[in-house]
C-alpha cells in the first residue's frame, strides 16, 4: 500500500511540475540566442586583379575595406566597400580608372555600384578630361559604365553638364549623353 501511495505522488509531482513548464507566467526573462550579423569577411587594404583569359590583366578592384555580411537568404550577401578604385585595362596600353568613396555588388551581380565623388578618367591623353559624378554602376562583364539616378550632375574637365542619363563605353571608350543641359565653351586651339 505504501508504493501505491508513492506513485500517487510521484504522479501529481510530475502533472503539477509539467504544468508549470507549459505556463508563461511572464515573470521569467526569454534569451534572445540570435546571433548579430557577423562578417562573412573583410578585407583590409584589398587588391583583387582579374585576369583575362590569356594571363593579362582586366579589372583591378582596390578598397581600403571590403566586407560582406552573412545574414539571412532574404536579404542576400552584398559586398560594401570604402575607398573603392577600379582599374580597366585595355587590350593595349590604355588604362581607364574610376574612384569613388563607397561601393557595393548586390547579391549573385557583376554590376558595381559606385557612389560619392566618383570619377572617371582616362589614364591615356589628355589628364584634364575626366568625368565626375556623385553615382555610377559598372557592369564588369560588358566594361559599361552608366548612371544610375537622374538627372546626373557631372563635370568633363573644366564644364559642368546636367545630364538625364550617360553611358561609357569602356572598351571603344565612347561616352552618350542624353538630354544635355549645360555650358560647354571649348578652348581655343594653339
Amino acid at each position: 500500500m505504501n508504493w501505491r501511495w508513492v506513485s500517487l505522488a510521484a504522479a501529481l509531482a510530475a502533472i503539477v511540475i509539467g504544468y508549470g513548464a507549459f505556463v508563461d507566467n511572464g515573470d521569467v526573462p526569454t534569451a534572445n540566442h540570435e546571433l548579430p550579423e557577423q562578417p562573412g569577411y573583410y578585407l583590409k587594404d584589398a587588391v583583387i586583379l582579374r585576369t583575362r583569359e590569356d594571363g593579362s590583366p582586366g579589372i583591378e578592384l582596390i578598397a581600403r575595406r571590403i566586407d560582406q555580411r552573412l545574414s539571412r537568404p532574404a536579404r542576400g550577401e552584398a559586398i560594401t566597400m570604402e575607398s573603392v578604385r577600379v582599374n580597366y585595362f585595355g587590350k593595349e596600353d590604355w588604362q581607364w580608372a574610376l574612384t569613388a568613396n563607397s561601393g557595393l555588388v548586390p547579391p549573385n551581380s557583376r554590376v558595381v555600384q559606385l557612389e560619392g565623388d566618383v570619377e572617371l578618367r582616362s589614364l591615356e591623353g589628355n589628364a584634364n578630361a575626366y568625368l565626375r559624378t556623385n553615382e555610377l554602376a559598372i557592369d564588369t562583364e560588358k566594361n559599361i559604365a552608366y548612371s544610375t539616378r537622374s538627372p546626373v550632375q557631372m563635370r568633363f574637365g573644366q564644364h559642368t553638364m546636367t545630364v538625364k542619363s550617360l553611358r561609357a563605353d569602356l572598351t571603344s571608350e565612347k561616352l552618350r549623353l542624353e538630354t544635355v543641359n549645360g555650358r560647354f565653351d571649348p578652348q581655343p586651339q594653339r
